[in-house]
This record gives structure tokens, sequence and C-alpha cells, in this order.
């Protein structure tokens, strides 16, 4: 793939693997997410899950409608205008007519118009957007950190979210799933025991999520996502592993999806079903035509 394909695809697999996970999102009991699932659990009916019940398949959960916003701003804007991103976001899970999950983060920002102290996967959602668009920067993890705490005003928020954009940028610059982890070791030393966990595990992604942690937390969030997209045989199997796995499926995936779909691509057919496919088609080619050509 051209490292052009491999970017739209790191912006793209997450909100396909958002979608898909909706309906299973925030399951936490392993055999019921395997009983209701079954060895394909993508797609499940989100008007059964009670954090999503007013969404339908194929629809986002509200992570993906902050991604949504993100993507918006960035391209509009131009880049990260933090101030755009801050009134957009408030706009979006502010409105009286707001259909989502409204969660810690986002309850906090609304209250105060501050990120904050939150240390939740949420902060994964910006992430896919922001490394694509800052990609080759010189200043890239000032500029991450810069987008994270519009929302997330939290040092684990700032080093984790930081860690997972590198290892996005290592996948769209064309490294394996093996490369991307080694990526990531070079961002912090305080996240190296939690990647040489994941990487010393086995192949059994539920397994480890439950020995890991499936909470939102990054402490368990981070390594659980880091260690199914180095598992996973291809897209479908990491999402479908990540969902199986149970507990913040959806928020883990803004990771495990980017790095999965810069390295495998995106199935058509998983795309033909996820909602709002064109807008954010059209989206990210907008945002991949203003790159600097060694980034596009």
């Amino acid at each position: 793939m051209s490292i052009r394909q491999r970017a739209h695809d790191a912006i793209l697999g997450p909100f396909v693997a958002d979608a898909a996970a909706a309906g299973l999102h925030w399951f936490y009991d392993v055999e019921d997410v395997a009983r209701r699932g079954g060895d394909e659990p993508e797609f499940q009916p989100p008007e059964k899950n009670k954090y999503h019940s007013k969404r339908a398949t194929g629809q986002f959960t509200h992570y993906g409608d902050h991604a949504l916003v993100v993507l918006e701003s960035v391209v509009e804007r131009g880049g990260l205008d933090s101030e755009d991103y801050a009134a957009r976001y408030r706009a979006r899970f502010g409105a009286p007519d707001y259909d989502g999950y409204i969660d810690h983060a986002t309850r906090d920002f609304l209250a105060t118009g501050k990120g904050a102290d939150d240390n939740q996967a949420g902060v994964f959602t910006k992430l896919p957007v922001l490394t694509v668009r800052y990609l080759e920067d010189l200043e890239f993890e000032a500029r991450i950190e810069e987008g994270i705490r519009v929302t997330h005003d939290n040092t684990q928020a700032v080093r984790y979210g930081v860690a997972a954009a590198c290892a996005i940028r290592a996948a769209v610059r064309g490294a394996g799933p093996a490369e991307v982890l080694d990526e990531v070791c070079r961002t912090s030393p305080a996240v190296v025991a939690l990647v040489d966990k994941a990487r010393g595990a086995g192949s059994d992604m539920v397994a480890f999520a439950l020995e890991a942690g499936q909470t939102c937390p990054l402490p368990e969030s981070f390594p659980v996502a880091m260690h199914a997209a180095y598992v996973a045989h291809d897209f479908k199997h990491a999402v479908r592993g990540s969902i199986l796995s149970g507990g913040d499926t959806s928020g883990r995936l803004f990771v495990t999806a980017a790095i999965r779909g810069a390295v495998d691509g995106v199935p058509e057919d998983w795309l033909e079903r996820m909602d709002q496919r064109a807008r954010i088609e059209e989206l990210t080619g907008k945002l991949l035509d203003s790159l600097p050509a060694e980034a596009g």
C-alpha cells in the first residue's frame, strides 16, 4: 500500500471498528459476549446496549462522534485549532438533542470548558486524525499533546496518548506490528513495562484482556489495545478479538484499528455497513490532499 492509502485506512479503520463494536461495547462478561456475538460479533444491534440504545446498527458510539468532530475541525481549519475543536466538541455533545452517551471527560468539559483530569481511553479517539495530519511534523509529540489536552488535561492521558500516536504513525509509515511496538518503547520509559507485558503475552486476546484489565483507564486499555494490534492476523481478527475481550472495546479500537487499518487495509464489506461512510471518506480525502507531498 502507498503511504496515502495507509493514512486513509488508519483514519477509516477506527470509525468502522467503532460501528462494528457498538452493539457489545462495555459488556464485561466475556462468556456473555461470546454467546451474543459468536465467531462474528461485529455489527450487533446497539439498540440492545443500554449505553447506545438510541443508535442503529452501523452507527457510531460517542467515541465515533468525537472522532468525527476532530476530523471536521482539522479539515476545515487546516490543522489543529484548539479553540475551534473545543467549540465544535461543546456544540456536538452539549446539544439538547444529542442522543449518545456522555462520558466522564465530556461531562467535565461541558461543566468547566476545560480539559478534564481524566486518564481514560476516550483520549484515543482523536489520535488517528491528528497523527495523519502531523505525520512528518518536527513537533509531532507537541502537536499531539496539545490536541489531547483540549479534552483530557491529565499526565497519563498525554503519556499514553502520545505513545499510541507514535504507534499509529509507525504503522502509517509502513512498520509491521512488531516494529510498531518498538516505536512505542522509544516514547516514554513509563510505557515500556506495559508494552513488554503485551509483547510477552500469548496470542489469546481475550485472556490477555482479562489479565491486564478490560476497563477504560489507560494503564489497562493501552496495553490491551497494543496487544490486539500486535497478535492479530488481520484487521477483522483484531476487531473481533477486541470485541470478544469485552469492556471498553470501542475506546481501545481507536488505536488497534488505526494500526491494523494501516497494516492490512480496511475490508470493503465492513465499510459498506458503516454509517456516514461518504462523509468520512470525503473529509479524509480532503485531509490527505492538504498534506505535504512527503506525508501524503
